[in-house]
């Protein structure tokens, strides 16, 4: 039998297929294509929807990734062992488009850096998905699986949804409340085929800063219903006492003792000659940023300023999917405190060729020594910080090397070739 998946590489419907393929063993090639490929003639030929992945068989083209799942690794236990349990997978498959992936959607692009989060949006997801979630704590308290005590597909799609969510969205104290689900996240997730294709999990201590705010949000917004029915109910018992000295009775806003003002630690430090904001300016409009580094260099502060090298720590298995590296490098800089961008610069991105692909970047920050905001980082253990010394030329040479290499797929920083830049500013 041949098949063949069309896909752009990293995508995480193509790759649950792949991870199910394996493990039942069913020989799928792969058509690796690039996003401009998706509005070929020959391509929508295949799929008018200009959508991955697309599985060309003997028998025609498929499109719609739960129903290639299934086509692949029909007649194998991964579907379910009778007619009930294929009911149950693909019960759950629906469970999992329907009832998951909208509330991902709208707290985990985001986080990526493909649209901006609403707040109020990512309040009503967190709470949706939490409620859904207590439904399959309880379902995973009685069955080691989905379907009983066999891994089908649908323990296969779902985990490819989960770790998205325990590597950014939910933390350890969320974790904490899931026990069970993470139990069975980690049977999936661990499998030698599953760690193949979509690389380890790295579980985020905290959720990402702005889903932070949105549950407290509506855990604040609980509190103050709570608050208002109560309030009748305690006049009229105020009425019912004797009048003792009538005092000027807060609003209910000011009742709660309002929160200090965090002092940044920025602002303690003594004043410097370096002008952030005005370099920022400068280099980006700049026509030649070679020039604009011999001027920085003169106004450099490195008393009140530091330059650094900062590399993300791979974990076996990963750098082998340039587009879920991609995600990788976007998804810490979307989870930096915005604060911490009044006082950094930088250019962070992915170096190198699949398999080895690499993230790094050049940083300048206020102060000499690592900053708190990227000590609170969710992912601050995974990384390498190398400071830089101003006066030496070799330093020099090497901060501006990730500066002015930054046409992707062209330019080499230390040898690898630059796939995807962001600025952090």
């Amino acid at each position: 039998m041949s098949l063949k998946l069309n896909y752009i590489s990293g995508n995480p419907r193509a790759n649950k297929i792949l991870v199910a393929a394996k493990l039942a063993n069913v020989d799928v090639a792969s058509q690796l294509l690039e996003w401009k490929d998706l509005e070929t003639p020959e391509f929508l030929a295949k799929n008018p929807l200009g959508k991955v992945p697309v599985l060309e068989t003997p028998e025609g083209v498929l499109t719609e990734s739960n129903a290639i799942l299934q086509y692949v690794v029909r007649g194998t236990p991964l579907v379910g062992a009778n007619e009930f349990q294929q009911a149950k997978v693909k019960q759950w498959l629906d469970f999992a488009s329907g009832e998951i992936e909208p509330q991902l959607i709208q707290l985990l692009l985001p986080v990526l850096g493909h649209f901006p989060i609403n707040p109020a949006q990512a309040t009503q997801a967190h709470a949706e998905m939490d409620w859904k979630f207590r439904v399959l704590e309880a379902h995973f308290a009685n069955n080691q699986y989905l379907v009983g005590d066999q891994l089908t597909i649908a323990d296969i799609n779902l985990a490819s949804y989960f770790q998205g969510i325990f590597q950014f969205l939910y933390g350890d104290d969320d974790r904490a409340k899931l026990v069970n689900i993470v139990r069975w996240y980690k049977q999936v997730s661990e499998l030698p085929a599953f760690l193949d294709l979509f690389g380890r999990t790295r579980y985020t201590r905290k959720p990402f800063p702005a889903l932070q705010f949105a549950a407290h949000h509506g855990h604040e917004h609980h509190e103050k219903k709570e608050k208002k029915e109560k309030q009748p109910q305690q006049q009229q018992q105020k009425q019912e006492k004797p009048k003792k000295e009538e005092k000027p009775q807060k609003a209910d806003d000011d009742e709660e003792e309002k929160p200090k003002k965090q002092v940044c630690e920025f602002d303690t430090l003594p004043p410097s000659t370096f002008n952030i904001d005005d370099w920022k300016r400068q280099f980006l409009a700049s026509k030649d940023q070679a020039a604009e580094f011999q001027h920085f260099w003169n106004v450099f502060d490195s008393q009140g300023w530091s330059i650094w090298i900062v590399k993300y720590i791979k974990a076996e298995g990963e750098g082998k999917v340039l587009i879920s590296f991609r995600n990788n490098c976007n998804g810490f800089l979307q989870r930096a405190d915005p604060h911490f961008k009044k006082w950094a610069f930088a250019i962070h991105g992915v170096y190198g060729d699949v398999p080895n692909l690499e993230i790094s970047g050049a940083w300048i920050w206020r102060g000499v020594d690592v900053p708190q905001y990227l000590k609170d980082h969710p992912t601050f253990e995974y990384l390498q910080l190398t400071k830089l010394d101003a006066s030496k030329p070799e330093d020099r040479a090497l901060f501006e090397e990730y500066w002015l290499q930054q046409t992707e797929d062209e330019s080499k920083v230390q040898g690898l070739t630059a796939r995807a830049l962001y600025y952090f500013r």
